[in-house]
């Protein structure tokens, strides 16, 4: 891979298209969340809730000016969290398929999610396809806007320090917590001691990830952009320091190539197979930079 290519590559996109689009979005979304308030689904209530984008939108990893656009619909009301806790609890607790269908979801954000997206259908076109998905609500409006919209659903305590998010599963009906803004402040932190290299570097292998996609290699799900940026991340400051980027790009893959990778970590220092985001296994990362000497050299 010649240096124009990885220069090329590394640098960050215009944001215009995407703050456009999310100030759409933002209407569409609170305009949908005030009709289900009308029907008296009450979880989501105006002091309790928060709207806020994540994704590398936020943290300019982004390698596309039109992609998908992920929002984090945040509430910290604690009757949601202790409806979706009860509601799990039933689950499990369940002996046969017919006693688990018979369990009401009354309160929990699967009812939220049920009445959220036909609200949300209504701002949309017919050229637009909406699903419930493993990670929310799904909308596919390229043709309609230029971007796709992940919507993600989460409740969090207020009196955290740490704001540590419980993102809801639908399809699964399970948790996950994340704490998004150690997340961020991370990827920041290791940003600056790089000299925004780190940044540099992550945009490459997404763009060497797109070229798999597009090859149809893997699955998206597979190697996703938080999978990427976490395998970086381990990347030591050391080698992702310098003035040439060609230098450094070959330097991250030789270090991947022959380090342990089994000792990966996440964000927070735990376990790199912790961060549930990144959906980390040892067979994913070792695919994944066999993909990157297939197309490097």
């Amino acid at each position: 891979m010649d240096k124009s290519t990885l220069e090329n590559f590394s640098k960050p996109k215009s944001k215009i298209l995407v703050q456009d689009f999310y100030e759409k979005t933002l209407n569409i979304l609170t305009s949908a969340l005030n009709d289900i308030r009308k029907e008296n689904i009450l979880s989501l209530d105006y002091n309790t809730t928060r709207i806020f984008p994540m994704g590398d939108y936020t943290n300019n990893t982004f390698i596309d000016e039109t992609g998908e656009l992920e929002i984090v619909i945040a509430s910290s009301n604690p009757q949601l969290k202790t409806a979706n806790n009860t509601y799990i609890r039933n689950l499990k607790e369940a002996k046969t398929k017919k006693d688990k269908n018979s369990i009401s979801n009354s309160g929990t954000f699967n009812e939220i999610i049920e009445h959220y997206i036909n609200a949300i259908a209504k701002y949309f076109n017919e050229t637009t396809t909406l699903l419930i998905v493993n990670t929310g609500i799904k909308i596919f409006c390229l043709e309609e806007f230029g971007f796709k919209i992940l919507i993600r659903f989460s409740t969090y305590d207020e009196n955290d320090k740490n704001a540590i998010l419980s993102f809801w599963d639908p399809l699964n009906n399970k948790i996950q917590k994340i704490n998004l803004f150690l997340y961020n402040e991370m990827m920041s932190k290791k940003d600056d001691e790089t000299n925004g290299n780190y940044k540099k570097i992550v945009r490459i292998f997404k763009n060497i990830r797109k070229t798999i996609l597009m090859n149809k290699w893997a699955a998206s799900s597979s190697i996703n952009k938080y999978f990427v940026e976490l395998i970086v991340f381990n990347i030591p400051n050391s080698i992702l320091i310098g003035d040439d980027i060609q230098n450094i790009f070959f330097k991250s893959i030789n270090f991947l190539d022959n380090c342990n990778i089994l000792e990966f970590k996440s964000f927070d220092g735990g376990n790199i197979q912790n961060f549930e985001f990144a959906n980390v296994s040892y067979n994913k990362i070792k695919n994944f930079l066999s993909f990157i000497n297939k197309i490097a050299f």
